[in-house]
């Protein structure tokens, strides 16, 4: 097993489903805003789990990477790193994760 996949075994069910969020949208970018009711969190929290992953390291590469403001200028985007792992194995992975 991967080290990457050892850690992500250990990620709360709410940071699971925004990298399964992450890992089915089309170019690995979702907006915190607009992923907010899928994930289950609002406000502060939902702030909260992804501010948590970005500040997942490994190496020195973070889980995923600010990518900018949102279109209607509310939160954030988000990106996938996919110099450590793929959105095809991060959805593997999530989906038994969350089952």
């Amino acid at each position: 097993m991967d080290d990457i996949v050892k850690k992500i075994r250990y990620l709360s069910p709410a940071q699971l489903r925004v990298l399964f969020l992450l890992a089915k949208s089309e170019k690995g970018i979702i907006s915190s805003v607009a992923s907010a009711k899928k994930i289950g969190k609002e406000g502060k929290g939902l702030g909260a789990v992804f501010s948590s992953l970005v500040r997942h390291n490994f190496g020195s590469e973070p889980l995923i990477i600010p990518w900018g403001k949102d279109e209607k200028g509310r939160g954030l985007r988000f990106r996938l790193n996919t110099k450590l792992i793929s959105k095809e194995r991060l959805l593997e992975v999530t989906k038994e994760l969350l089952s």
